[in-house]
């Protein structure tokens, strides 16, 4: 609507009033106090200094084989650290996950999606050498709760690759069910991938905790 139409028709257009307003007020997610905190850890969002300890990791072809992304140089790390420190609509929450001491030991995100911001995506790393100690499942519990309680999702999926064992093994610890086992579906790396999606429901989530 611009200033002349306001001056015509006194008010707001039937889409600023009935789409655009609705949707800034009940479709624009409320942030939690951060940080999040668990027995070991701490979940927050990302600062300019999390780019070096995600350096070496993100240097490793081993540790991205898995990951979506391919090996970044330093330069492009400090990159995705920026942009993961912009607010952007507050629909993608990326967190660094550090030990009580400050120590970041890897990250984990929250992606609210679907109908009426009522489903979510879920998904971690944990950096090279800092495997086998739970820091993985500890977060994701902590970001299911955050998506279950405060953001109020009824379902949260994970994505992976069907050759990453280890977050396999995590999404059935934490109770969710692979659903989907899709074979060759993914291309990455220069060749074709399979991968599973796992879900869990809110419901499923509260009976978990009784």
């Amino acid at each position: 609507m611009t200033a002349y139409d306001r001056l015509r028709f006194g008010g707001p257009t039937v889409r600023e009033q009935w789409v655009d307003a609705p949707r800034a007020e009940f479709l624009t997610p409320v942030p939690p106090t951060w940080p999040l905190r668990t027995e070991r850890l701490v979940l927050r969002p990302f600062e300019p200094g999390d780019a070096e300890a995600f350096a070496i990791g993100w240097a490793s072809e081993e540790w991205t084989s898995l990951l979506l992304s391919r090996p970044m140089n330093r330069a492009e790390v400090g990159e995705m650290v920026r942009r993961r420190m912009e607010p952007g609509d507050g629909t993608f929450i990326g967190l660094a996950v550090a030990t009580h001491d400050g120590t970041v030991v890897g990250d984990s995100m929250l992606h609210l999606q679907g109908t009426g911001l009522s489903e979510g995506e879920i998904g971690w790393t944990v950096l090279p050498g800092l495997g086998g100690r739970g820091y993985a499942t500890e977060a994701a519990r902590a970001v299911l709760r955050l998506g279950f309680e405060h953001f109020g999702l009824r379902r949260i999926v994970a994505n992976l690759d069907a050759r990453n064992d280890r977050s396999a093994a995590l999404c059935e610890r934490l109770g969710m069910r692979r659903e989907v086992d899709r074979v060759g579906d993914f291309w990455s790396k220069g060749t074709w991938t399979s991968s599973y999606e796992y879900a869990l429901l809110r419901e499923e989530w509260v009976a978990a905790q009784a």
